[in-house]
This record gives structure tokens, C-alpha cells and sequence, in this order.
């Protein structure tokens, strides 16, 4: 009986100090708001394959202990944006990155460009995250004209995928404009080598409804599914903002998740699939009612 009651008060405690984690978490969000977005380019602007410099602002000062990354499809590790606010080399409340040979050119088809800001709360508090995205467009056209979409992404860890500190990327919510028709955009690069099969359940889908997203790997000689090929999905609403991000190393995912009730409008599917250094890319839409 004694030995019981001590197990009882230990798990109280345990779950008083994880609920004190959560609030301050949730307290740390309100109060050490972040916000991150790239400026240029746009979403779904059409852009030259090769070397892209893009140009972002932050919620960065003087203050703050921050420092903003980028990524391209999702490939790791993040690269140090360079800032270029006026308060010196520690200022990224302006940023910019050029994507070259160094890290990841820009390819002709979909690129999935990824911003991210996280910073130190003080004192010696938890770090916070937030992203940012757009999806550009390469293309080797002498003559490349801008092709803006009110899709603009932030995210603080919801996270996503990230933080785990769940925050998720801010920027204006839109709804988009009626495009009922799946867009589906698959990187030419190693798609002869690596096949995706990227599908939706449900499209159109009505806002506060379950949908699936099922993506499969497989041989492009055979057809036949693939083992040990890493998966990965990301969903974005239509500001941009990454809602949820799923991993799978054996080559097939099939999440199933639940619409807000009170953002419609084009959601994005990003896919991405490597195996032994051969990484294809594949995305598609659905509209939310």
C-alpha cells in the first residue's frame, strides 16, 4: 500500500511538471512571437534553371538570438542564409541565399523552397521555430515571366515538422481560386530511375473532412514497389503554411488526416523520394471547400 501511494504521488508530479512544460511552451509562443518569409521569389513563379538568389525578412533584432536557414526539396542539412540587415552580420531581419552547385541548383520542374528562422529564447529557455515556403517553377525559357500565387507558406512547429515545438509558418490565408483539377508536377531528373505514385482520396474535399494521401515507390522497369526508399510528404495550405509532414523509410505512405473547418482553397502535396543518392521529386493539388 505504501509503495502504491508513492507511485501515485510520482506520477503526479510527473504529470504536473510535463502540463508546467506545456504552458510555458504555449506561454513562450505568445509571447516570443517569430515570423519568417521569403519575398522573393513569389509563389509559383516561374523562375531560370541554375544559380537563384532569394530575398527574405525575419522578425530578427537586436535583441533576438536568431539565425535563418533555407533548404531545397526538403534536402538536408539547412544552409545559412546570409543576413543583411543593417545592424551588422548577425542581423537577419533581412536575408538572402543563392542556390548554386555549392548546395543544390535550381532544377526545370517543381522546386520546393524552404526558409527557416529559429531563435534562442532568454533567458535560457527552449529554442523556437517557424518556416516559410514557396514553390517555384524551373524552367530553361529564355523569357521567364512571373507567375505569382496567392500561396505563401510559414509554419511554427506544428510542427511540422519541426521544432517540435509545434509552431507553424505564418502568412495571409487565401483561398484560391477554383482549380478543381489535380496539378501534378513530377522532376525529370532520375524519374526514369525512381517512379512515384502520388494520389488523394478525395478532390474536391469539403473543409473539416478526413483526407488520404497515399504515395508509393517503385521500379520504373518493373512496376514493382520498392523497399528502403526514404518517403517523404509534406501538405501546405493555401497560404503556404506546412499543416502536416510525414516520413517512411519503406518505400509507401498512406497518412490519413482531418481538414481544418475554416481554411479552404488549393492545398499543395509535396513528395520526395532517395535511394542510394537518386532523389525524384513529384506534387500535386487539391481544393478544399
Amino acid at each position: 500500500m505504501y509503495m502504491g501511494h508513492e507511485r501515485m504521488l510520482f506520477l503526479g508530479f510527473s504529470g504536473m511538471l510535463l502540463a508546467l512544460v506545456v504552458f510555458t511552451s504555449i506561454e513562450y509562443d505568445s509571447v516570443y512571437g517569430i515570423s519568417i518569409k521569403i519575398e522573393s521569389p513569389v509563389n509559383n513563379q516561374q523562375v531560370p534553371v541554375g544559380e537563384l538568389t532569394i530575398t527574405g525578412t525575419s522578425s530578427d533584432n537586436s535583441s533576438a538570438q536568431c539565425q535563418v536557414y533555407v533548404d531545397w526539396n526538403n534536402l538536408k542539412p539547412y544552409q545559412l542564409a546570409t543576413p543583411t540587415g543593417s545592424n551588422g552580420t548577425t542581423d537577419f531581419s533581412t536575408w538572402s541565399y543563392t542556390y548554386s552547385s555549392k548546395y543544390h541548383l535550381i532544377q526545370t520542374g517543381l522546386n520546393d523552397l524552404t526558409s527557416k528562422i529559429t531563435c534562442l529564447v532568454p533567458p535560457g529557455g527552449p529554442t523556437v521555430t517557424k518556416w516559410y515556403s514557396v514553390n517555384v517553377t524551373g524552367s530553361t525559357s529564355p523569357s521567364q515571366s512571373p507567375n505569382p500565387s496567392p500561396n505563401q507558406s510559414s509554419n511554427v512547429q506544428l510542427p511540422l515538422p519541426t521544432a517540435n515545438d509545434n509552431t507553424s509558418t505564418s502568412g495571409d490565408q487565401t483561398t484560391s481560386p477554383s482549380a478543381e483539377t489535380l496539378t501534378d508536377t513530377t522532376a525529370t531528373s532520375n524519374s526514369d530511375k525512381l517512379t512515384l505514385d502520388l494520389s488523394v482520396e478525395h478532390n474536391p474535399i469539403s473543409a473539416g473532412d478526413r483526407q488520404t494521401v497515399t504515395l508509393t515507390a517503385s521500379d520504373p522497369a518493373t512496376g514493382d514497389a520498392l523497399d528502403r526508399v526514404f518517403l517523404r510528404l509534406t501538405i501546405k495550405d493555401p497560404s503556404g503554411n506546412i499543416i502536416k509532414d510525414y516520413t517512411d523509410n519503406d518505400g509507401s505512405l498512406s497518412p490519413s488526416f482531418r481538414l481544418s473547418e475554416d481554411i479552404t482553397g488549393s492545398f499543395s502535396v509535396l513528395a520526395s523520394a532517395s535511394q542510394a543518392g537518386i532523389e525524384t521529386t513529384k506534387s500535386l493539388s487539391f481544393v478544399v471547400k
